[in-house]
This record gives C-alpha cells, sequence and structure tokens, in this order.
C-alpha cells in the first residue's frame, strides 16, 4: 500500500511539474500558444517525456495502452450548466480535457472497461480509476460574464468528481489569460469572483496564469489547493 502512495506520488509529481513547465512558458512567451488545443498538446508533449507516465501499461486481458487520455468521459451524469451533484438518466456524461489512468485500475479491468464509452461497462471504482483529472482554459481576451460562468462550470465538474465517492486522486485546473483589453475596472468586476470560486473550490489545485502583452503590467501567477510540488 506505502509502496502504490510513492507511485501515486512521484506520477502526480511529474505531472505537475510538466503543468510548472507550460505555464513558465505562457508567461515568459504569451503568443506562444494561439488556442487552449495548442496549450493542451504542448502539455501532452511534455507530459509523454516523463519516465513515469509515458510508459505501457496491459489491461486485464491483455491489451496495450498508456495511462493519459484526452477527452476521457467522466463515470458520472451531472447537469453542464448547473454541476453540482451527480445524477441518473435523462443527464449526460462530460470529458475531461486530459485523464491519467491507475495503473491499478488498468490491471485489474479488461479494455472495454477501461476505455469507459458506455458508463454501463464502467469497472471497480474503489480506490479511484483516475491518478489525475486537468481541465484546461486559455482565454484570449478580457473576463467577461461567460468566462466567469466557464471557470464556475469546470470547477463544479472537477468537485463532483472528488466528490466521496472519489473518482480521481487529484484534479487540477490550468487557467491561462492573455489580456489585451481589460480596463482595471473590467478588471476587478470579475477577478475577485474568479479567485473567490477558487479559494472555495479547496480540492481543486488550481494554477492561473494572467499576461498583458500590451499594457506595462507584470504577469499575475497564483496557485491554490493542493500540489504535490512547490508550485513557483
Amino acid at each position: 500500500m506505502a509502496g502504490d502512495q510513492q507511485v501515486s506520488d512521484l506520477v502526480l509529481s511529474q505531472l505537475e511539474q510538466s503543468l510548472t513547465a507550460l505555464v513558465g512558458q505562457f508567461v515568459a512567451e504569451p503568443y506562444r500558444f494561439f488556442t487552449e488545443a495548442d496549450a493542451v498538446a504542448s502539455f501532452t508533449s511534455q507530459v509523454l517525456q516523463r519516465p513515469a507516465l509515458a510508459g505501457i501499461h496491459r489491461t486485464a486481458d491483455g491489451q496495450a495502452t498508456g495511462l493519459l487520455h484526452r477527452e476521457y468521459p467522466t463515470f458520472f451524469r451531472f447537469k453542464k450548466s448547473d454541476p453540482r451533484r451527480r445524477l441518473e438518466r435523462p443527464a449526460r456524461r462530460g470529458h475531461y480535457d486530459l485523464a491519467l489512468l491507475d495503473p491499478n485500475y488498468v490491471q485489474r479491468h479488461g479494455a472495454t472497461a477501461v476505455t469507459n464509452r458506455r458508463i454501463e461497462d464502467r469497472g471497480i471504482l474503489s480506490p479511484p480509476p483516475l491518478l489525475a483529472v486537468v481541465e484546461f482554459k486559455l482565454f484570449a481576451d478580457a473576463w467577461d460574464r461567460r468566462r466567469v460562468s466557464d471557470v464556475r462550470h469546470v470547477l463544479g465538474k472537477l468537485q463532483l468528481t472528488v466528490n466521496p465517492p472519489a473518482h480521481a486522486r487529484a484534479v487540477y485546473l490550468c487557467l491561462m489569460q492573455r489580456d489585451i483589453q481589460s480596463t482595471p475596472r473590467r478588471w476587478d468586476a470579475n477577478w475577485g469572483r474568479v479567485r473567490e470560486m477558487l479559494a472555495e473550490a479547496g480540492d481543486v489545485a488550481s494554477v492561473v496564469a494572467v499576461t498583458w502583452p500590451e499594457q506595462q503590467r507584470d504577469p499575475l501567477l497564483e496557485c491554490r489547493g493542493p500540489w504535490v510540488v512547490d508550485m513557483p
């Protein structure tokens, strides 16, 4: 059991180091990533260079797979516009930008359960089947009501993921913003609410990086929640 914990800590620390590198790239070069998809692709590339994250694992029926998967389905249904509780049909499932499977879950289940395409095929979910889930947001403009709602929705999904019985050991939100229009008044009107939401979601490890490439302002970098490694 202690050995499993050490392996999990190693894997999560390497995942977090990749997040640190991604955020550092964005702060140093705000136009390195045009879109959220660019950032996710870069992060995936960095993760797959980490030894603990890049290996091939075998399912119980002998199929080969990696641990990292994009657009992996949730193990629960919920209302995406109001993600406060897990629901039954007719509610739908969501997807994670990135999910990191627990190797023990992979070894104990066949490929059909591990791929999680049908919620009826999900395997035994205790201990959590996922080591980690990562959600990304990249806003290429100032805050507005829609973007604040986007953050609220994704935090709700992540909190549902770790609510008992938890489906992931750790959940992360990486929020990057390249703000080229914001006035101080507009920033103050929205950032305070976002900051409150991040603080209230204490079980979500979040990192926020904001740059103002057309203004003489220092980048903002804030981390909250439980991290295995020390974040900058």
